[in-house]
């Protein structure tokens, strides 16, 4: 449509979720609330949209920074909703034409809905979008004539007993004509008790006008829900996250139990990756193709080769694991690590900004912070890169071929040379030169007769 512009209204408090984060920040599936809405009205291709925002609006300026088109408004004074399009209206300057208004909490809307609105409003001064649900509690009602025409909204907290029996909901989602919407704003009185102006008494003001409203129905409720409290939240969430599992499903990734998958908006997934029940993929997560992913695992902004193993309960944080390397069960990578391609990461091993070489192994119950570590390594059970004096980190290098043998501990600064050995039980405070071996043990030393001194049987 030409001539078309949107206000997105995200000026509501979280007074309901309880939270000190303004609501349209609150993530879903990983995504700030509002971010689903302006991809959604950036679809319909606006010239320009207006995001009313309230006191947190630098917060919410700073996350939005960067998209195109968008101007943002401050409703200063909350006097309601259809202030807050005055507000929009202003921002939007001189404009004719037809305005979309969306709310900032509504997650799911999609473009098709937006689209089909605008054709039904491409000539008409108003049209909205209804929805008939099961449980309509808690939203106005969309009050019709015995024809069938549209002639007002009423709110829950207004509604007649009658009028709460009607199950066709309004969506607050319409398409207004620039100058019928201002001359109708200009006409809205303040509700008596709480004085504030509603958007909803545009409807009625359009019918004593004699203006037909027309309307779109939407047959999924969910689409048009909103959020205001934590329940409705994790509701939207569990929805949108079954959508986003089964793109996966139809693009080729098994899961063991679909609805046990958690996975966030922008986690890419490669054909033939296999989840297991529990797994959580999470930010910008990359998953290669052909990988497994076991039971209880955590991904964060992690990026995995393909062919990657990764045994049940491995947490992984902005790292970068390469193909056909194998993690767990129990292990944790910390950001800042690469794992290279066939290295392998064993139980109870934790790796923070540590770079371990192709083919190279740590199979048990070690720490390596700080660490560049060359191929073809062996890294012993119990081994521990002591990175931290109290006030500074340092590196530890182990070249290629290296083996390290149970529980050592490498005193950073320090460098052990290609092919060279360490002694199990030694600690590492000096470089160790290429193919020697380094130990550090007491000599051991056997007491006879410790027995018969020491214990009476």
């Amino acid at each position: 449509m030409k001539g078309l512009s949107v206000i997105v209204l995200a000026a509501g408090n979280s007074t309901r979720l309880k939270s000190r984060l303004t609501k349209v920040l609150h993530p879903l599936c990983g995504r700030p609330l509002i971010d689903y809405v302006l991809d959604t009205a950036q679809a319909v291709q606006p010239r320009k949209i207006a995001v009313v925002l309230g006191n947190d609006r630098d917060k919410v300026e700073a996350r939005l920074r960067g998209r195109k088109g968008l101007v943002f408004a401050h409703q200063k004074e909350r006097r309601g909703t259809a202030h807050a399009v005055q507000v929009g209206l202003k921002a939007l300057g001189n404009f004719s034409g037809h305005v979309l208004i969306l709310s900032g909490d509504v997650p799911l809307l999609r473009p098709e809905t937006l689209k089909r609105l605008l054709r039904l409003g491409a000539a008409r001064p108003l049209s909205l979008v209804t929805s008939v649900v099961a449980n309509p509690f808690g939203y106005g009602r969309i009050l019709r004539d015995g024809e069938g025409r549209v002639y007002g909204i009423v709110e829950e907290k207004n509604a007649s007993p009658e009028e709460r029996q009607i199950n066709e909901i309004n969506a607050g989602i319409y398409c207004a004509e620039a100058g019928f919407l201002r001359k109708a704003l200009a006409q809205i009185r303040p509700d008596p008790v709480k004085k504030e102006y509603y958007l909803t008494d545009v409807v009625g003001y359009a019918a004593r006008q004699g203006i037909p409203v027309h309307s779109v129905s939407v047959s999924d409720g969910a689409e048009i829900l909103g959020v205001n409290t934590r329940g409705e939240l994790a509701y939207l969430q569990k929805i949108r996250n079954q959508e986003l599992v089964g793109a996966h499903l139809e693009n080729g990734v098994g899961m063991q139990d679909p609805d046990a998958v958690y996975v966030d908006a922008g986690v890419k997934i490669g054909e033939d990756s296999f989840l297991w029940a529990g797994v959580h993929l999470i930010g910008k997560t990359r998953l290669g193709k052909g990988c497994v992913v076991g039971p209880g695992c955590v991904l964060i902004d992690a990026t995995v080769g393909d062919g990657v193993t990764l045994k049940a309960y491995t947490h992984l944080e902005d790292c970068h694991v390469k193909a056909g390397a194998v993690v767990g069960p129990y292990a944790r990578v910390r950001p800042g690590s690469l794992i290279e391609a066939e290295a392998h990461v064993g139980n109870f091993v934790e790796l923070k900004k540590t770079r371990l070489g192709m083919g190279s192994k740590a199979n048990h119950l070690s720490y390596l912070g700080d660490a560049v570590i060359g191929k073809g390594v062996n890294v012993g059970a119990g081994t521990i890169t002591c990175n931290y004096d109290g006030k500074n980190k340092f590196q530890t290098v182990l070249a290629d071929g290296v083996f390290i043998g149970s529980d050592t501990q490498l005193v950073a600064p320090v460098k052990v040379g290609k092919g060279a050995y360490v002694g199990a039980g030694t600690t590492v405070t000096r470089d160790v030169p290429p193919g020697a071996l380094a130990i550090s043990r007491v000599p051991q030393k056997n007491i006879q007769g410790y027995k018969k001194k020491f214990r009476k049987d």
